[in-house]
């Protein structure tokens, strides 16, 4: 056999044991990276070889540790991050006491922990319609009690020979829909007494929240409709945001004679600063 050919079966059989261990641990796309690094390193030594003539025992130890190097660089660079430790599963202090062989507590810095923001939850109405029984007539306020503004002046009544639809009851009153003509439509409230014994029907939570007008705006009870203004509301009026129906906001007034509920556009509104 060839003085080279030794030397390349050498070098083959102590590289390849040197990095084998590593070869298993590395992963498809890893050991197809090492691979090719460590063809080029052979080659170059290969080269290097039979340029130099240099002792047998020098190039394969030497040649072996760069191949053993490249993988340790690729699988070290390649592994995923482990993860990170919390100070709840924190290892304990490996340091032991002199005198009596335990280990020594450690103090383990805790984590500042910050509250976040509470999160403004404002809630979104929805409505259902409710068969009623025919032939009853109830009177209609904007809010829940007869203590609310009544609209149409003060003559505001729904019938039940046509459809209505409830969003839900606050304090014994059913928050509702109907219709007034093809085109116009009246949100308001009514004894939920008046209510069918089979109807499903949920409790309203509102949110309260103190708002400002930013710019005079209509306040209306017929979002979906004609928005038929019930009040016109200028800039800087207080108000408490009630819920929200798709781009309108749900309020509550105390600015007239009465309390009203109505709803005006959510442009017009912006939350109260609290001082």
């Amino acid at each position: 056999m060839k003085r080279e050919d030794k030397w390349k079966e050498a070098f083959t059989s102590v590289a390849m044991e040197q990095t084998e261990q590593l070869e298993k641990s590395l992963t498809y796309e890893e050991r197809r990276k090492s691979e090719a690094l460590y063809k080029h390193h052979h080659d170059t030594a290969l080269r290097l070889i039979r340029k130099q003539k240099v002792s047998i025992v020098k190039w394969v130890s030497g040649i072996a540790a760069v191949a053993a190097a490249v993988l340790f660089v690729v699988w070290g660079a390649n592994r995923p991050a482990p993860d990170i430790i919390t100070p709840a599963t924190a290892p304990v202090s490996t340091e032991v006491s002199v005198y009596t062989n335990e280990p020594l507590p450690t103090e383990t810095a805790t984590l500042a922990m910050q509250t976040p923001e509470p999160t403004l939850h404002i809630p979104e109405l929805e409505a259902h319609l409710v068969s009623f029984p025919e032939n009853m007539r109830y009177a209609v306020y904007t809010g829940p009690g007869e203590h609310y503004e009544r609209a149409n002046d003060n003559k505001a009544v729904v019938s039940t020979n046509d459809w209505i639809e409830v969003f839900g009851v606050d304090k014994g009153y059913a928050m509702i829909q109907y219709a007034i003509t093809s085109t116009q439509r009246r949100i308001g409230y009514i004894d939920a007494a008046a209510l069918p014994a089979y109807a499903s029907v949920t409790a309203l939570e509102f949110s309260y929240l103190p708002v400002l007008i930013t710019r005079e705006t209509e306040m209306t009870d017929d979002p979906l409709g004609e928005k038929t203004p019930l009040h016109i509301l200028s800039a800087d009026t207080e108000a408490r945001w009630l819920a929200t129906m798709d781009d309108w906001v749900y309020l509550e007034w105390n600015g007239g004679d009465q309390p009203a509920r109505g709803f005006v556009p959510v442009a017009a509104i912006r939350v109260k600063s609290v001082e």
